[in-house]
């Protein structure tokens, strides 16, 4: 009966020592790739070291690149539009520029925590001017606080 039993059930598949296909696996990998590759944001940095300013609430935006970024340095302040150093006439054809063809009518401000707030203030003023919507770069702050609102 033990014989019976094990040729009618013994299978006609011969098992071959072949290595599995790896296309379908480095294609996915290539596809999967691309993918990150076009839904990244690349922000380039700019050659002006910058200390940005510490705020309570983070946001993100997605906007186009064009980037001031305010330093300062010991010659003074050095301005630069798109990593192209600039004065603030440059800047404000700059800004009209760009609020002709800019989509978004965005800019990017990235200002040294030690800038005076006067030049921070024309600079917006003329992006302003210019119908531009201005986004000023800062940083999270380092440690979560709780809103307290005291009764008075």
């Amino acid at each position: 009966m033990k014989d019976l039993f094990s040729q009618s059930f013994k299978t006609k598949l011969k098992i071959v020592g072949a290595r599995p296909d790896m296309t379908p696996l480095i294609g996915l990998f290539f596809v999967l790739l691309l993918f990150f590759m076009l839904g990244s944001s690349f922000v380039q940095v700019s050659g002006l070291k910058v200390e940005l300013p510490e705020v309570g609430a983070p946001s993100v935006i997605g906007v186009e690149k064009y980037v001031i970024t305010v330093a300062n340095t010991t010659g003074g302040v050095e301005i630069s539009f798109n990593d192209r150093l600039v004065n603030m006439d440059n800047l404000r054809q700059e800004l009209i520029m760009v609020s002709t063809y800019s989509r978004l009518g965005t800019v990017v401000v990235a200002a040294d925590k030690n800038v005076s707030y006067d030049v921070i203030a024309k600079i917006i003023s003329m992006a302003e001017r210019a119908r531009l919507t201005v986004v000023l770069l800062t940083l999270p702050p380092r440690e979560q606080r709780e809103t307290v609102f005291e009764q008075q």
